[in-house]
């Protein structure tokens, strides 16, 4: 027990009532030595009962610290304060709606042990059931947060180094090398070796955290079965307020980072990336919902012209029509993976609409971060 290291778990919270007391009851149950731990809940301006919450724990359990942040911007801000006083030799992350494995303290450090290079590890996000309703269902067979596969990587290993600062590089999407925050881990010299301190922006600041932690010569470090599962959005218009959020943050990182590199991201056989230097900073993908989108367009074009002019057309219009029902099926195809088969119009509805919802935070984060960004397919 004295080998163990002291570990800080920070928390950042707002208005997390509905999940807060499965996630304080997953901490409580941690297989980790009670006094090697330190549990720092940051509160943002909680207007719910959050704030009582965990005080009443506090009564309970003295290792849990509790941080008002007042006119907190964002999660980074609350994490900031939790680390000015977090006293950790390695500093955890989660959040208020998602509940840790019991053994995820110990799952976690073990990379930090093998090897001295390794200043950020991150581990798998599954989803925990609640309510049963469609969107858990949804997200639970979708893998929605799952790491596995992000930056090509299915297994436990190392994530690749940023090498040449390209958009795709940078941008919090699937080849950009970062761990999200609801499970991650950093050792207190990678931490203080950044200033200890998240970007002050409003959004993505795990993925500029990582970047720097990278940057700084340190190792980032995929550990699947360090595992916390998520507790998801109860409605399809949180969820797709969620993902409009993760469309608006993705071009930040990209003005921030990346070198002034255009690339065209096809995404078919794996991702595709066309860079074109010197021309512009951003990314334009290309899948599925984009090419069904401009074949429909085309095709309604095609509809309206066929009205004053001659047959013609008619080749062209049953060309658009096949290419826009053979793009239709590719994006909707994963659907019919989903159970139960009988909801398949409840799923095509989600996938649709949190698809349009990244695309439009997309359109959004362009306009305020001054940087080209066209989001992806699902």
């Amino acid at each position: 027990m004295q080998d163990k290291p002291f570990v800080s778990i920070i928390n950042p919270v707002r208005n997390t009532q509905r999940t807060l007391e499965k996630c304080l009851e997953s901490l409580m149950a941690l297989d980790y030595p009670r006094e090697k731990l330190e549990f720092i809940f940051a509160d943002g301006g909680s207007s719910d009962s959050t704030v009582q919450i965990i005080r009443d724990w506090q009564g309970k359990y003295p290792q849990i610290k509790l941080v008002e942040v007042a006119n907190c911007r964002s999660p980074g801000q609350a994490r900031n304060a939790a680390l000015n006083i977090a006293g950790g030799d390695y500093i955890l992350f989660t959040d208020g709606d998602c509940y840790a494995r019991r053994d995820w303290v110990d799952k976690i450090l073990e990379p930090f042990f093998k090897d001295k290079k390794v200043g950020m590890v991150g581990g798998e996000i599954l989803t925990l059931r609640t309510d049963n309703n469609d969107m858990e269902i949804y997200c639970e067979q979708t893998g929605f947060l799952s790491v596995a596969g992000r930056c090509r990587l299915t297994k436990e290993g190392y994530y690749p180094a940023i090498k040449r600062d390209l958009p795709h590089e940078v941008n919090g999407n699937i080849d950009s090398p970062f761990f999200a925050t609801a499970n991650a881990a950093v050792s207190k010299e990678a931490a203080d070796a950044i200033g200890r301190e998240f970007w002050h922006e409003i959004t993505n600041e795990d993925v500029d955290f990582s970047i720097r932690i990278l940057k700084k010569g340190f190792q980032l470090y995929f550990k699947p079965d360090a595992i916390v599962e998520h507790m998801h959005r109860m409605t399809l218009a949180d969820y797709s307020k969620q993902l409009f959020g993760y469309g608006f943050g993705h071009p930040l990182p990209v003005k921030a980072h990346a070198k002034k590199v255009f690339e065209i991201c096809l995404q078919y056989f794996g991702y595709i990336y066309i860079p074109l230097p010197n021309f512009a900073k951003g990314v334009l993908y290309i899948g599925n919902f984009h090419l069904m989108h401009i074949f429909a367009l085309l095709l309604l074009i095609q509809l309206i012209a066929g009205i004053f002019f001659s047959s013609l057309f008619n080749g062209v219009l049953f060309a658009f029509g096949l290419l826009f029902a053979f793009f239709a099926i590719l994006y909707f195809w994963p659907i019919f993976r989903i159970k139960p088969r009988i909801k398949f119009l409840s799923w095509a509805k989600i996938r649709y609409l949190s698809n349009w919802a990244l695309m439009r935070g997309g359109f959004k984060g362009m306009r305020r971060w001054k940087v080209f960004y066209l989001e992806s397919s699902w």
